[in-house]
């Protein structure tokens, strides 16, 4: 070999001698022997290409660690056939298993260098064309497991094949490719113009979209959205995608790429044009809902819980819990789940606003939100439609509490005001009217000491510490608020008579005793008067008004103490 051809491409052609594989490709030594088929030798490129590298080729490969049985056979042929015929080659496609496990299909040529009766050997050479690979999954295995619409241009051909896996109900007439699962026009594109109907420049811009395709990259992808009218009037939006590949000489060589049918997307977003203006701009993200047909379209922006932006009954109601149970709050679950009841958007009236506030959790922390839905149809459009617009509103939100909270409370202590007191009192007893309550009135015994001696900065702290022995005392189980100056008022939820009386009695001690630590110096008590409910009506102001008589009876009877409201007092 040293002045053979090897030599003379080292020599020539190739700068490093481990670069000779790249030149001959995937090249491997096959032995029959006994009816069993091994490869005992290749070269680094076969080992590359389907990932055995580095593997000790002289204690040779049995072919079923290399081929799927179906294959096996195929192969076992070309080789009875090329052992009939010396140093001729023969080829055919033949499908291989990776060492990962993948199956892909190659073009194999097979010659045999030497026959007898026990053992054959053969050189096999190996190509794999991974664009062709794409294509044959693209159109094969990939449409039966997927509901993309495809389409492939044959330049060689001149012909354009749309295969269709979202057949409609209803035919469009006049829109042959999106009726049949499989139809080809030829003389691509005016063949398939001069049958379409095209609306507007659609027609313009389609061939537009041809000629693009075919001055773009192999990796590019190019879109189009174009409208065509069908025989019985009705308009149809279609989307296009495609992408050109090109040969070793980057001729092109064929077009693919996917379509699909966006007429309900379409009049989705005429809606939002006409009626929406610029709100859709502040959203955080849109929904657009299909009444009639149970599914809902989501904004490319909506929160990645969903892969497909179009979700069909009867997944509707579960993509929507899914989606609240993932995101909003516990508390706020349930009535935003009211909220999206298709029974209930049916019969709201067209182009009218309805909104509802809530919490989600956003970013590790619970913020505030809005959703505004409205309902409509369109004239050139049957079904019923449902928009919604959420937003963000936590920063407003938050300062709206915030004016809230300091309508509804007590600067000083942070307790409730008299007035917001009374107003959730109210509130509980119309929401529990057989749940016995305490309405109590108090104040501190000596206070005004405190002011005179200490001075009103002493006072102050005196009554936050007040406040917050209250906290601590009842927890959630009241409603706490400060009347002004000294005065509280309180309403203790759930009183049960067997033990309110104690109950009582022990947390004016808690309190007197807070205070003696606070203002050592003073000695500054509390008196407390209660009146039970139902036990005298449901009216608050009343109750509230007869606490003030026990807290009379428990100031004029040695104070440090609390009373209990009867019908004796006036």
């Amino acid at each position: 070999m040293k002045n053979g051809l090897i030599s003379w491409l080292v020599k020539n052609h190739i700068k490093h001698e481990r670069d000779i594989d790249k030149v001959l490709g995937a090249l491997a030594f096959v032995v029959r022997q006994d009816g069993v088929v091994k490869v005992q030798g290749a070269n680094s490129v076969f080992e590359k290409m389907l990932g055995w590298t580095n593997y000790l080729w002289s204690q040779g490969m049995d072919i079923v660690h290399l081929m799927p049985p179906e294959a096996q056979k195929r192969f076992c042929a070309v080789l009875d056939a090329a052992s009939q015929k010396v140093f001729v080659e023969f080829t055919e496609n033949i499908m291989f298993r990776t060492l990962m496990g993948t199956v892909i299909t190659c073009r194999i040529h097979v010659c045999c260098v030497s026959v007898s009766p026990a053992e054959a050997s053969y050189v096999m050479r190996v190509s794999y064309n991974k664009q062709e690979q794409i294509k044959e999954a693209l159109f094969t295995e990939a449409l039966r497991q997927s509901r993309v619409n495809c389409w492939y241009w044959d330049m060689s051909q001149g012909s354009v094949i749309f295969f269709n896996t979202d057949i409609p109900e209803e035919p469009h007439a006049g829109v042959p490719f999106m009726n049949e699962e499989c139809v080809s026009f030829e003389n691509f594109p005016q063949g398939m113009v001069d049958v379409l109907k095209f609306v507007g420049d659609s027609r313009t811009a389609f061939m537009d979209f041809v000629k693009k395709l075919l001055t773009r990259g192999q990796s590019e992808d190019l879109s189009l959205e174009m409208a065509l009218e069908t025989d019985d009037g009705r308009q149809v939006w279609v989307s296009f995608t495609g992408q050109i590949v090109r040969d070793e000489k980057h001729t092109p060589e064929y077009v693919m790429g996917t379509w699909k049918n966006i007429t309900d997307q379409k009049a989705d977003e005429k809606h939002k044009n006409c009626l929406m203006g610029t709100l859709r701009k502040e959203s955080v993200y849109d929904i657009t809902v299909n009444l009639d047909k149970n599914y809902f379209v989501a904004d490319s922006s909506l929160e990645k819980w969903m892969e497909e932006t179009r979700v069909f009954s009867p997944y509707y109601d579960q993509a929507i819990r899914e989606l609240v149970n993932e995101r909003v709050v516990k508390e706020d679950r349930q009535k935003l789940l009211d909220f999206f009841n298709l029974d209930t958007l049916r019969e709201l009236p067209d182009d009218e606003n309805f909104s509802i506030e809530y919490q989600r959790r956003y970013n590790g922390k619970t913020n505030w939100f809005k959703v505004t839905i409205n309902t409509f149809c369109l004239d050139e459009f049957s079904d019923k439609w449902m928009y919604a617009l959420v937003y963000d509103i936590d920063a407003s939100k938050q300062r709206e509490l915030v004016l809230e909270r300091m309508a509804a409370t007590d600067a000083l202590t942070g307790l409730y005001n008299r007035a917001h007191s009374l107003e959730l009192m109210e509130q509980y007893i119309k929401e529990h009217a057989d749940m016995p309550t305490a309405v109590m009135y108090m104040d501190l015994d000596n206070f005004k000491n405190v002011n005179d001696t200490l001075g009103h900065a002493a006072g102050d702290s005196l009554l936050i510490c007040v406040a917050n022995a209250m906290r601590s005392y009842f927890g959630n189980d009241a409603v706490l608020g400060r009347i002004g100056g000294d005065e509280f008022i309180m309403m203790y939820l759930n009183a049960d008579k067997s033990y309110v009386g104690q109950m009582m009695s022990d947390f004016v001690n808690y309190v007197g005793d807070k205070c003696r630590a606070e203002c050592p110096d003073v000695g500054v008590t509390v008196s407390l008067g209660y009146v039970l409910h139902p036990d005298f009506g449901d009216d608050v102001a009343m109750l509230a008004d007869l606490a003030d008589k026990a807290l009379y009876e428990a100031k004029h009877h040695g104070k440090n103490t609390a009373v209990e409201y009867n019908s004796r007092m006036r």
